[in-house]
């Protein structure tokens, strides 16, 4: 028996073993998330951002891990009497190393994933673990006995592999993710069984060589390979950005005929821009592109979500003609576009135009029939630092401590932004031919979880510090619940909304500086819209896919014409389904008989216009009147607009007098109401028989669009 060693020894021992141990942790937990959502993930790309936030991870988990192993190597010094016999100390601050990790974790599972599936089944694993790595602590046979399922390798290995495992079989796997993936769980789960049954029996076998000057290399190495990643994160974090782009003022495109770009900035509302008299200066580089444009300040979206509104902004159509809208029935997330009707990137590209999309947002993909007729169609996705469907990482633990010492804003990104959606449109253009092109993008830098990229996520007082997507979510389901929004919530959300609005504004200017600079902006029509808006709470509505009312469906649009042929503000109603007729009419195309919108080269066929908004069940967070989602429609005809709901409710509005829909003259008007009313019936008899095809997303694509909170 060997004396007991001197304090510090002990405590230098238990920090390094500590250290490892919760870099072991990190570095599976990096492999577990990052690695697997980058290789399975379509479309999935490493970004600069994702680099230093891991960096910043990787380094709290160092500094937990040595005040976790310092707590265990203290508590172990002053409660045990004879600690160190047989000169174990090594293996023993190894097995506490572990340990701290263990309870670590399910501390970490009982705080933030008590109400998801496969909670007992990782509080069980957590708990035999930990009683073996106690049980180890305290005597050499069990140390023996147990192998190497003490190593906190193998121990972090097993509780990250079962989770993951669980997740993979929530809603099985079969029906869901079909036999591929279900083969590949399998494989999961035999490689877990082995794992444990390996490490126990060779553990064993080696039990007599495996002395501390093996333990101390082990950990030496696994601190060697924590710090590698740390330095790796942080060389990828700069030297990982995107080159910049050559700015020599030549022509991309000598056709005559006019090149076509359309932006749509994802979630912006109108009356959180400039443009339209916001007070906030959320958008300078719109006002200064005003000059040359026709800015249209009455622009309804024909819906209040991506998908549809997309749909008919491409096919010049209402939804319940295009077809690509949400069905609870069918398609609660939505289904795709009918492809008996042509897109506007279908027809231009018939024309001879060279065709690219660059989008940030997941419903812009193929499945859904909004990529069709381009060329090539690019969604840079983020490798996300908290991925929706491991929600038992102890990062999202960890990410709440470490917010209290460095900004974790980014940590709740989930989309590419903007300027990385720009930098993909200016790479391909410089390379292609000289064929008149048109372009499409999509921004969501203003879309929830509201996370603008510095300087911008500071550019408007309001934001709380430390603020997280978890804790906007929690308010939002009180809201949709029937609370009223708390002040804290409201300046914080709208801080970052318009800190996002304006970024947004900055990549619009940087796309029409880079046209100005390739002798291109004369020639090209610029046409900048929203899809819908956003609500705050009013009504208790959140965020959108719920809303027939104008703070979700009232939008920004702006058209810059070649030469700018047209300038001016507009206050005529329009609608999104104007802009594929509109973009066809000026390039001479014809304009397909099926598209509903209007060319907007000639306003004065726009007085006295009706237009159409509809609002479909959508599988995200509704008010409490109307908790499963409800089918609303809306008729315009300036200055009133009528509102009819599944439910029952009747409203009518004057705009002119109540922007904000605040008192409905439903009671008091009946004779404008009922003349609305039959409009609406009058056009619902109109419409097509409803498709019945049916569209299910996989598991991976309903984690993705719950993340961007679309899916509950």
């Amino acid at each position: 028996m060997t004396s007991k060693p001197a304090f510090p020894s002990t405590l230098l021992l238990g920090i390094v073993q500590g250290a490892a141990a919760w870099s072991a942790y990190a570095v599976i937990e990096f492999a577990v998330s990052s690695v697997v959502f980058g290789i399975l993930r379509p479309y999935a790309i490493f970004t600069p951002w994702h680099w230093s936030m891991t960096a910043i991870l990787l380094l709290g988990f160092l500094a937990a891990g040595c005040i976790a192993g310092a707590a265990g190597a203290v508590t172990l010094w002053f409660t045990r009497r004879v600690l160190f016999e047989e000169d174990q100390s090594p293996q023993i601050l190894e097995t506490a190393g572990g340990l701290t990790v263990t309870l670590a974790f399910l501390v970490n599972l009982v705080l933030g994933f008590g109400d998801a599936h496969g909670f007992v089944p990782l509080i069980v694993a957590g708990v035999l673990l930990a009683g073996i790595q106690m049980a180890a602590l305290f005597s050499g046979r069990w140390r023996r006995r147990a192998g190497f399922l003490t190593n906190y390798w193998i121990s972090a290995a097993l509780l990250l592999g079962l989770g993951t495992e669980l997740k993979l079989r929530e809603m099985g796997v079969a029906g869901q993710l079909g036999a591929h993936l279900d083969r590949w769980s399998w494989v999961l789960a035999v490689a877990l069984l082995v794992t444990a049954v390996v490490s126990v029996v060779v553990g064993r076998a080696l039990s007599a060589r495996r002395n501390s000057g093996a333990v101390l290399r082990v950990c030496a190495a696994t601190l060697a390979l924590m710090l590698v990643l740390v330095a790796g994160s942080e060389v990828l974090a700069v030297f990982g950005r995107a080159p910049g782009v050559e700015a020599a003022p030549k022509e991309v495109s000598s056709a005559s005929r006019p090149n076509v770009v359309v932006i749509v900035m994802d979630t912006v509302r109108a009356d959180h821009l400039s443009l339209y008299g916001y007070d906030r200066d959320t958008t300078p580089n719109l006002k200064g592109l005003a000059q040359d444009s026709v800015v249209y300040s009455n622009a309804i979206s024909s819906s209040d979500i991506t998908l549809t509104s997309h749909a008919s902004l491409f096919t010049g159509m209402y939804a319940s003609w295009h077809g690509g809208y949400c069905d609870p029935a069918k398609a609660p997330y939505g289904q795709p576009v009918n492809p008996n009707y042509p897109t506007l990137p279908e027809l231009l590209k018939s024309s001879g135009y060279s065709t690219l999309g660059v989008a940030a947002n997941l419903y812009l993909r193929a499945d859904f029939g909004l990529q069709r007729g381009f060329d090539e169609f690019h969604i840079p996705r983020p490798v996300a630092m908290l991925p929706a469907d491991v929600p038992f990482l102890m990062r999202r633990t960890l990410r709440r401590a470490l917010r209290l010492v460095v900004d974790t804003t980014q940590f709740d990104r989930l989309f590419s932004f903007a300027g990385d959606v720009d930098s993909e449109l200016f790479s391909v253009l410089a390379h292609r031919g000289r064929e008149p092109f048109f372009a499409f993008l999509n921004y969501m830098d203003a879309h929830f979880p509201y996370v603008p990229p510095v300087p911008y996520e500071h550019q408007f007082p309001g934001e709380k510090p430390g603020y997280t997507q978890e804790d906007l979510e929690a308010e939002q389901i009180a809201i949709s619940g029937g609370r009223d929004p708390s002040p804290v919530y409201l300046r914080h959300s709208l801080s970052k909304y318009d800190g996002g609005i304006a970024y947004v504004d900055a990549e619009v200017g940087r796309v029409v500086a880079w046209l100005k600079q390739h002798n291109t902006y004369e020639n090209t029509m610029l046409v900048i819209a929203s899809d819908h808006g956003e609500a705050f709470g009013e009504r208790h509505r959140v965020g959108h896919g719920n809303s027939p009312y104008q703070n979700v469906v009232r939008v920004a649009l702006m058209v810059k014409f070649p030469h700018s042929a047209h300038q001016g503000i507009e206050s005529t109603p329009v609608s999104l389904i104007d802009v594929a007729p509109t973009v066809l009419a000026t390039l001479g195309l014809p304009v397909p008989p099926a598209m509903q919108g209007r060319d907007l080269n000639h306003p004065e066929s726009l007085a006295g216009r009706v237009l159409y908004n509809e609002a479909f069940p959508c599988a995200v967070l509704q008010p409490p009147d109307c908790p499963h989602g409800c089918m609303a429609r809306a008729v315009y005809q300036w200055p009133y607009k009528y509102i009819a709901s599944s439910t029952g409710k009747r409203e009518l509005f004057d705009l002119s007098k109540d922007p904000l829909e605040e008192h409905t003259l439903y009671a008091v008007q009946r004779p404008v109401a009922e003349s609305l009313r039959a409009n609406l019936d009058s056009w619902m008899k109109s419409m097509p028989a409803r498709a019945t095809q049916k569209h299910n997303l996989n598991r991976d694509d309903l984690q993705r669009l719950k993340g961007l909170g679309y899916v509950q």
